[in-house]
Protein backbone atom coordinates (compact mmCIF):
# COMPACT_ATOMS: atom_id res chain seq x y z
CA UNK A 1 0.00 0.00 0.00
CA UNK A 2 1.38 3.29 -0.72
CA UNK A 3 1.90 5.55 2.00
CA UNK A 4 -0.20 8.79 2.23
CA UNK A 5 1.50 11.78 0.74
CA UNK A 6 1.94 15.25 1.86
CA UNK A 7 1.86 18.20 -0.64
CA UNK A 8 2.79 21.78 0.72
CA UNK A 9 2.88 24.80 -1.97
CA UNK A 10 4.08 28.15 -1.08
CA UNK A 11 1.78 30.79 -2.58
CA UNK A 12 3.52 34.19 -4.38
CA UNK A 13 5.51 33.16 -7.35
CA UNK A 14 4.33 29.54 -7.12
CA UNK A 15 1.08 28.98 -6.89
CA UNK A 16 0.01 32.76 -8.10
CA UNK A 17 1.32 35.88 -9.52
CA UNK A 18 -0.26 39.15 -7.48
CA UNK A 19 1.77 41.69 -9.55
CA UNK A 20 3.14 43.22 -6.82
CA UNK A 21 0.02 43.62 -4.73
CA UNK A 22 1.70 42.20 -1.19
CA UNK A 23 4.89 45.00 -1.99
CA UNK A 24 1.94 48.09 -2.53
CA UNK A 25 -0.16 46.74 0.51
CA UNK A 26 3.31 47.07 2.55
CA UNK A 27 3.76 50.58 1.40
CA UNK A 28 0.10 51.51 1.64
CA UNK A 29 0.46 49.85 5.36
CA UNK A 30 3.06 51.92 6.80
CA UNK A 31 1.68 54.71 5.05
CA UNK A 32 -1.04 54.64 7.40
CA UNK A 33 0.35 53.65 10.89
CA UNK A 34 3.60 55.75 10.37
CA UNK A 35 2.45 58.45 7.85
CA UNK A 36 5.49 57.01 5.68
CA UNK A 37 4.79 58.86 2.13
CA UNK A 38 8.10 58.05 0.69
CA UNK A 39 9.59 54.44 0.44
CA UNK A 40 12.36 54.59 -1.30
CA UNK A 41 14.31 53.59 1.68
CA UNK A 42 12.47 50.33 1.84
CA UNK A 43 13.04 49.46 -1.82
CA UNK A 44 16.05 47.26 -1.06
CA UNK A 45 14.78 44.58 1.41
CA UNK A 46 13.95 41.39 0.10
CA UNK A 47 10.81 39.86 -0.06
CA UNK A 48 10.93 37.02 -1.77
CA UNK A 49 10.95 33.55 0.46
CA UNK A 50 10.62 35.43 3.26
CA UNK A 51 7.37 35.67 6.25
CA UNK A 52 5.50 38.44 6.47
CA UNK A 53 6.43 39.51 9.80
CA UNK A 54 10.64 39.56 8.99
CA UNK A 55 9.62 41.62 5.82
CA UNK A 56 7.53 44.11 7.92
CA UNK A 57 10.36 44.24 10.36
CA UNK A 58 13.09 44.70 8.34
CA UNK A 59 11.34 47.95 6.41
CA UNK A 60 10.46 49.17 9.98
CA UNK A 61 14.14 49.11 10.22
CA UNK A 62 15.18 50.35 6.52
CA UNK A 63 12.89 53.66 7.48
CA UNK A 64 14.04 54.06 10.77
CA UNK A 65 11.08 52.94 12.96
CA UNK A 66 12.84 50.15 15.06
CA UNK A 67 12.22 51.80 17.97
CA UNK A 68 7.71 52.54 17.19
CA UNK A 69 7.71 49.29 15.71
CA UNK A 70 7.40 47.07 18.46
CA UNK A 71 4.66 49.11 19.89
CA UNK A 72 2.83 49.67 16.75
CA UNK A 73 3.53 46.17 15.33
CA UNK A 74 -0.06 44.92 16.04
CA UNK A 75 -1.44 47.66 14.55
CA UNK A 76 0.45 47.24 11.78
CA UNK A 77 -0.16 43.88 10.84
CA UNK A 78 -4.01 44.35 11.16
CA UNK A 79 -3.57 47.50 8.12
CA UNK A 80 -1.14 45.14 6.08
CA UNK A 81 -3.44 42.16 6.04
CA UNK A 82 -6.53 44.56 5.03
CA UNK A 83 -4.62 46.64 2.33
CA UNK A 84 -3.64 43.65 1.35
CA UNK A 85 -7.42 42.53 0.88
CA UNK A 86 -7.81 45.88 -0.86
CA UNK A 87 -5.20 45.10 -3.07
CA UNK A 88 -6.65 42.32 -4.75
CA UNK A 89 -9.95 43.12 -4.68
CA UNK A 90 -8.78 46.33 -7.43
CA UNK A 91 -8.68 44.62 -10.96
CA UNK A 92 -5.20 44.24 -12.66
CA UNK A 93 -5.29 41.83 -15.58
CA UNK A 94 -1.30 41.21 -14.70
CA UNK A 95 -2.34 38.76 -12.30
CA UNK A 96 -2.96 35.54 -13.09
CA UNK A 97 -2.49 31.86 -11.26
CA UNK A 98 0.91 30.47 -12.80
CA UNK A 99 0.52 28.13 -16.04
CA UNK A 100 -0.68 24.84 -14.75
CA UNK A 101 -1.27 25.56 -11.47
CA UNK A 102 -5.38 25.01 -11.29
CA UNK A 103 -5.21 21.87 -13.44
CA UNK A 104 -2.32 20.02 -11.79
CA UNK A 105 -4.34 21.26 -8.19
CA UNK A 106 -7.38 19.68 -9.40
CA UNK A 107 -5.85 16.44 -10.49
CA UNK A 108 -3.88 15.92 -7.34
CA UNK A 109 -6.95 16.47 -5.23
CA UNK A 110 -8.58 13.28 -7.39
CA UNK A 111 -5.39 11.32 -6.15
CA UNK A 112 -5.92 8.92 -3.45
CA UNK A 113 -3.98 9.16 -0.66
CA UNK A 114 -2.93 12.70 -1.54
CA UNK A 115 -3.16 15.24 0.81
CA UNK A 116 -2.30 19.65 0.00
CA UNK A 117 -1.71 22.39 1.99
CA UNK A 118 -0.21 25.38 1.66
CA UNK A 119 3.46 26.73 3.31
CA UNK A 120 3.50 30.62 2.95
CA UNK A 121 5.62 33.42 4.29
CA UNK A 122 1.96 35.56 4.00
CA UNK A 123 0.05 35.70 6.93
CA UNK A 124 -2.99 33.49 6.72
CA UNK A 125 -5.83 36.61 5.86
CA UNK A 126 -3.04 37.71 3.06
CA UNK A 127 -2.55 33.83 1.24
CA UNK A 128 -6.17 33.45 1.13
CA UNK A 129 -7.15 36.54 -0.06
CA UNK A 130 -4.30 35.97 -3.31
CA UNK A 131 -5.64 32.70 -4.03
CA UNK A 132 -9.20 33.59 -3.90
CA UNK A 133 -9.78 35.76 -7.35
CA UNK A 134 -8.27 32.49 -8.50
CA UNK A 135 -10.59 29.73 -6.46
CA UNK A 136 -7.57 27.72 -5.05
CA UNK A 137 -8.16 28.46 -1.48
CA UNK A 138 -10.38 25.28 -1.83
CA UNK A 139 -7.97 23.38 -2.55
CA UNK A 140 -5.85 23.91 0.49
CA UNK A 141 -7.76 23.09 4.06
CA UNK A 142 -5.04 24.13 6.05
CA UNK A 143 -1.24 25.14 5.87
CA UNK A 144 1.55 27.26 7.47
CA UNK A 145 1.92 31.05 7.31
CA UNK A 146 3.24 33.71 8.24
CA UNK A 147 1.63 34.45 10.83
CA UNK A 148 2.47 31.01 12.83
CA UNK A 149 5.79 31.76 13.07
CA UNK A 150 8.82 34.14 11.58
CA UNK A 151 10.96 31.38 11.07
CA UNK A 152 10.14 29.70 7.77
CA UNK A 153 11.30 26.45 8.70
CA UNK A 154 8.53 26.48 11.57
CA UNK A 155 6.24 27.50 9.38
CA UNK A 156 6.55 24.20 7.16
CA UNK A 157 6.90 22.35 10.43
CA UNK A 158 3.12 23.95 11.43
CA UNK A 159 1.55 23.36 7.92
CA UNK A 160 2.51 19.24 8.59
CA UNK A 161 1.04 18.96 11.74
CA UNK A 162 -2.05 21.01 10.71
CA UNK A 163 -2.46 18.78 7.61
CA UNK A 164 -1.90 15.51 10.10
CA UNK A 165 -4.26 16.65 12.97
CA UNK A 166 -7.40 17.49 10.61
CA UNK A 167 -6.68 14.15 8.37
CA UNK A 168 -5.62 11.92 11.35
CA UNK A 169 -2.49 10.97 9.86
CA UNK A 170 0.48 10.85 11.19
CA UNK A 171 2.61 11.99 7.77
CA UNK A 172 6.15 10.23 7.46
CA UNK A 173 8.71 13.35 7.05
CA UNK A 174 9.87 11.61 3.89
CA UNK A 175 6.40 11.59 2.17
CA UNK A 176 6.22 15.67 2.71
CA UNK A 177 6.91 17.62 -0.40
CA UNK A 178 7.26 21.14 0.01
CA UNK A 179 7.14 23.32 -3.48
CA UNK A 180 8.52 26.43 -3.70
CA UNK A 181 10.22 28.97 -5.87
CA UNK A 182 13.02 30.35 -3.44
CA UNK A 183 15.99 28.79 -2.04
CA UNK A 184 13.94 29.83 1.73
CA UNK A 185 11.33 27.17 0.55
CA UNK A 186 14.04 24.17 0.01
CA UNK A 187 15.58 25.50 2.88
CA UNK A 188 12.57 24.99 5.51
CA UNK A 189 12.37 21.38 3.51
CA UNK A 190 15.48 20.70 4.33
CA UNK A 191 15.01 21.58 7.64
CA UNK A 192 11.60 19.33 8.35
CA UNK A 193 13.44 16.74 6.33
CA UNK A 194 11.01 16.97 3.81
CA UNK A 195 11.81 16.57 0.07
CA UNK A 196 12.38 19.90 -1.95
CA UNK A 197 10.60 20.72 -5.07
CA UNK A 198 11.66 24.23 -6.71
CA UNK A 199 10.01 25.84 -9.74
CA UNK A 200 11.63 28.69 -11.64
CA UNK A 201 8.64 30.64 -11.89
CA UNK A 202 9.30 33.19 -9.58
CA UNK A 203 11.87 36.06 -8.74
CA UNK A 204 14.81 34.22 -7.52
CA UNK A 205 17.77 33.56 -10.11
CA UNK A 206 17.62 29.70 -11.82
CA UNK A 207 21.27 29.78 -10.29
CA UNK A 208 20.33 30.75 -6.29
CA UNK A 209 17.87 28.14 -6.59
CA UNK A 210 20.15 25.35 -8.40
CA UNK A 211 23.10 26.08 -5.94
CA UNK A 212 20.13 25.50 -2.58
CA UNK A 213 20.32 22.07 -3.86
CA UNK A 214 16.47 21.13 -4.43
CA UNK A 215 15.82 17.30 -4.92
CA UNK A 216 14.14 18.57 -8.32
CA UNK A 217 14.44 21.82 -10.08
CA UNK A 218 11.15 22.40 -12.28
CA UNK A 219 10.41 25.43 -15.07
CA UNK A 220 7.27 25.68 -13.64
CA UNK A 221 3.69 23.03 -12.84
CA UNK A 222 2.82 23.46 -16.46
CA UNK A 223 4.34 19.66 -17.46
CA UNK A 224 2.24 17.43 -15.72
CA UNK A 225 3.48 14.11 -15.82
CA UNK A 226 6.89 15.73 -14.89
CA UNK A 227 5.48 17.48 -11.89
CA UNK A 228 4.22 14.31 -10.79
CA UNK A 229 7.37 12.46 -11.44
CA UNK A 230 9.40 15.02 -9.25
CA UNK A 231 6.05 14.71 -6.73
CA UNK A 232 7.28 10.73 -6.62
CA UNK A 233 3.00 10.49 -7.63
CA UNK A 234 3.62 9.43 -11.34
CA UNK A 235 2.54 6.05 -10.50
CA UNK A 236 -1.04 7.30 -9.11
CA UNK A 237 -1.47 9.09 -12.43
Amino acid sequence: MTPPKLILFDVDGTLVDTAGAGRRAMERAFGEVFGVEVFERGAHVAYAGRTDPEILESTAEALGLQDSFGIRRPELLEAFVRQVEAEMRRPDDRRRALPGVPELLEALQTMDGVHLGLITGNMEPGARAKLEPFRLNRFFPAGGFGSDAADRGKVAEIACRRLSDLTGIAFDARQVTVVGDTEHDVDCARANGFRAVAVDSGWVSRESLERARPDVLLDNLSDRPRVLRAFELDQLS
